[in-house]
Parts: structure tokens; C-alpha cells; sequence
């Protein structure tokens, strides 16, 4: 009889894991590495994030618990603001710098500007701020689609906003609410880290932190409430293992806690089956010269707007330059939008590659000639897409059943710091619990 068993083990399961280990804990991941959706890769001499690629903030949850690990990160000094439109790439020092040059009238320049400033002057306090939903602003920032909060605007207009709407939901404006897209603009004005080695090295040190408590390989099938335990089936070497805990927590995307939990409450099935996600496709490009060549000094990140990829990362920006100008090649990484991935995924593997080199050249012509290698990857469940009215599901996507309870980045705020804000909270609710009992 364990005390809790974590199924599970990408950044929300391993620092629930990590906060609880001091209890008699079982941690099932079904993959080899730990880690999910922080996965890094190798091509070439540099390793890119296929999943997670930054820490937003300086101080926020995921950045302390880096520090707290002795993980090292470091400040991603980027000296450029760009946005790829209109089949040209366009870059300034700063954002008022950069909307000046973009290819939209006075009138849409001076709309944008009124709308950045009004987020900036309302939205700018939720940046660091614990994850609350009964925060009015925050509610306020999910009533309404994006362009219902935006109101009228041009096409040209539409076309900007859907590339920052792309970058942080992978869907479009009509569709998700204002918070992500928002958060993600705040967010461009902040620090960003990046985890030296790869975000990887994250959950590497979070898992190294369990030892024998967790088990890698351990595929869990299904998971039972009793009345006085939680009993959890799952595979491992190939032979079907039953573990039993006090408590379990759920660290798995909505869908697959549906399908390995038959017996949930009705309310709970309800809730969870309004967890509609956005899959995202991850490409790396190895290249025979430097990234700069082809995306300027100073740019790590370039939203994109009307290709197949939302946006175009600079993984070689974590090194030093002394490294890159020893290792003389570059490294590209683009992420695409929802249907776009959903399209990929069902394309072989070269083929999909193909199609993203492709679009890779239309952005940078030439840039085919100078590919030497690629590597492809897909998140399925990339992202939990917020609809208008989100914000009232929480209280229930939180809410434990009896002895389960429930993380992730969609009981959350999203991305990583929603997934360890919920790792925190799930912790402190089975210590609360356990107190008790």
C-alpha cells in the first residue's frame, strides 16, 4: 500500500512527485524518458526543445523551482522584435519600432497601438501573479472570443493578431479567448530563460530527485476508486502489475484520464469531456551556416502569419558564440498551428518533413540548398484550447474525486507554469487530506 501514485510523468505528475516524496510515493510514467511535453532533442551539436522551450518570467513558479533543482537557466537576450507577414520578414528594436514598419494603414497602426497600450495599462498585473480564476480580470478575459474582444477589425489587421493567437493557442481569434493570446504578448516584454541543456534537464533532475519511486516504461491501463484505496493497473517488462495507493493523482490529458477511469463521477466526465485540445507539430532544421544568416542578429523568435508553421525559434541562441562561430552550423525549430498539425500527423514522416522544409523556403528563400538534416515531432495534446466561458469549469476540473485528484496545465493556467502551479496545488490538497484522515 503506497501513500499516492502518480500517473503520469511530464512537469505536472514529477513536481507533484517531487513535492510529496517524502511520503511512501509511486510514480508510472508509460515513456522511457520522463519529462512529456518538456522533451528534448539532439541534431547535430545542438540540442533543441521539441516541446517546452522557455520560462516566462524571472520569478515565476517554474523559474524558482529551476533554481530550487540547482537546474541552470540562462536570460535569452534577444535584442530584436520581428513578425514574418505578407511574405517578408520584418524586425525592429523595439514593438512600436516594429509596427511602424509593418505593411498596415495609419489607422490599423494607431488601433493596434490603442489596443496594446489598454492591455498593458488593464492586463499587465496577472504577469507573476499566482493563477486565480475568480481574479476579475482574468474572468474578463474569457467571456469572449478574441476577436469578439478586439472588435471590428481590417484583414490585415485579423492577420497580425492571428499570429500571436497561433503562437500561444495554435488556434485562431474567432475561436480561443483573449487570456493566452494576451498573455503571450505580456509575456514578449518580459525576461524569458531558457534551461541550459534543454528543458529536459527540468524533469531529468525533478525525476532524479524520486530515485526507485518512479518507474519509467510503466504503461498505467486502468485506475480504480474503492472506498478506502485507489488500486492502479499498468504494464511494465511486458506483465500486468496492480499497485494500491491511499491516493492517486491524475497527471494526464483530460481525454486519457477519461479512458483510464470508467467509474468516474457523472460531474466529473461532464467537465472533463469539455477539454477540447490543439496538437502542435515541432520541426528542426540543421543547417550549414549559422542561424543568423537567415534570421538576423538578435532575433531568437519570429511569429509567423499565413504558412504552414505560427512561429520560428533560433534553438543555437543558448549558446555561447564562441561555440556557434567553433561549430559554424545553425539550427532552425518551427512549431505549427492546430489543423495544421492534424494534417501533418497523418502524413509519413518524410512527407511531412518535406512539407515543412517547403515552408521553411518560402519564408527564407534558399534556405532548402543549406539543410543538411531534420527532425519531426508531434504533441497530439499540445494544448488545452480555451473557449468563452472557460473560466467556469475550473472549480471542477480542480475538484478531486474522493481519493483522486487531478493536474495538469488544463486544471491550470496552461503551459509549464500551469502545470507546476497545479502540481503545487494537488500537493498541498492530498497533505490537507491526509491530515484528516
Amino acid at each position: 500500500m503506497h501513500d499516492i501514485i502518480i500517473a503520469g510523468g511530464g512537469i505536472a505528475g514529477l513536481t507533484a512527485a517531487y513535492r510529496l516524496r517524502d511520503q511512501n510515493i509511486l510514480l508510472l510514467e508509460e515513456k522511457p524518458i520522463p519529462g512529456g511535453r518538456t522533451e528534448s532533442r539532439k541534431l547535430g551539436e545542438y540540442v533543441y526543445n521539441a516541446g517546452a522551450q522557455v520560462i516566462m518570467g524571472d520569478k515565476s513558479p517554474v523559474a524558482l523551482l529551476a533554481d530550487e533543482l540547482g537546474v541552470p537557466r540562462k536570460l535569452i537576450n534577444k535584442t530584436k522584435v520581428p513578425l514574418f507577414v505578407n511574405g517578408k520578414l520584418y524586425s525592429a528594436n523595439t514593438q512600436p519600432g516594429l509596427l511602424a514598419k509593418l505593411p498596415l494603414s495609419v489607422m490599423d497602426k494607431v488601433r493596434f497601438a490603442q489596443t496594446a497600450w489598454k492591455i498593458r495599462a488593464q492586463y499587465r498585473s496577472l504577469v507573476g501573479q499566482q493563477f486565480d480564476p475568480a481574479n476579475p480580470n482574468f474572468e474578463e478575459l474569457n467571456v469572449t472570443t478574441m476577436a469578439e474582444f478586439l472588435g471590428p477589425i481590417s484583414p490585415e489587421l485579423t492577420t497580425v493578431w492571428n499570429a500571436i493567437a497561433t503562437i500561444s493557442d495554435g488556434i485562431s481569434i474567432d475561436i480561443t479567448t483573449p487570456y493566452h493570446p494576451i498573455m503571450i504578448l505580456l509575456h514578449f516584454l518580459e525576461q524569458e530563460c531558457a534551461v541550459v541543456g534543454g528543458t529536459h534537464q527540468l524533469t531529468i533532475a525533478l525525476n532524479k530527485s524520486l530515485g526507485d519511486k518512479s518507474q519509467l516504461d510503466a504503461k498505467v491501463t486502468k485506475v480504480e476508486e474503492q472506498e478506502d484505496h485507489i488500486e492502479v493497473t499498468y504494464i511494465k517488462d511486458g506483465t500486468e502489475l496492480t499497485a494500491t495507493a491511499k491516493h492517486c493523482v491524475m497527471a494526464m490529458p483530460a481525454p486519457i484520464v477519461l479512458d483510464l477511469i470508467p467509474a468516474l463521477p457523472d460531474w466529473k466526465k461532464a467537465v472533463l469531456k469539455k477539454i477540447d485540445y490543439a496538437s502542435q507539430t515541432s520541426a528542426a532544421f540543421l543547417l550549414r551556416t549559422p542561424s543568423k544568416q537567415w534570421m538576423g542578429e538578435g532575433v531568437w523568435r519570429v511569429p509567423v502569419a499565413g504558412q504552414l508553421a505560427c512561429a520560428i525559434t533560433d534553438p543555437t541562441f543558448m549558446y555561447s558564440q564562441e561555440y556557434r562561430d567553433n561549430n559554424g552550423q545553425g539550427l532552425l525549430r518551427i512549431y505549427t498551428s492546430d489543423l495544421v498539425s492534424k494534417n501533418l500527423i497523418g502524413k509519413d514522416r518524410d512527407t511531412a518533413i518535406q512539407l515543412l522544409k517547403d515552408d521553411l523556403a518560402e519564408i527564407f528563400p534558399g534556405i532548402e540548398n543549406d539543410i543538411i538534416d531534420a527532425d519531426i515531432g508531434h504533441w497530439y495534446y499540445a494544448n488545452a484550447k480555451w473557449h468563452p466561458g472557460h473560466n467556469k469549469l475550473f472549480a471542477e476540473l480542480q475538484a478531486p474525486t474522493q481519493r483522486i485528484h487531478f493536474c495538469g496545465d488544463y486544471t491550470s493556467a496552461g503551459y509549464m507554469i500551469g502545470s507546476v502551479q497545479s502540481a503545487y496545488r494537488v500537493a498541498n490538497e492530498i497533505t490537507d487530506a491526509s491530515l484528516m484522515q
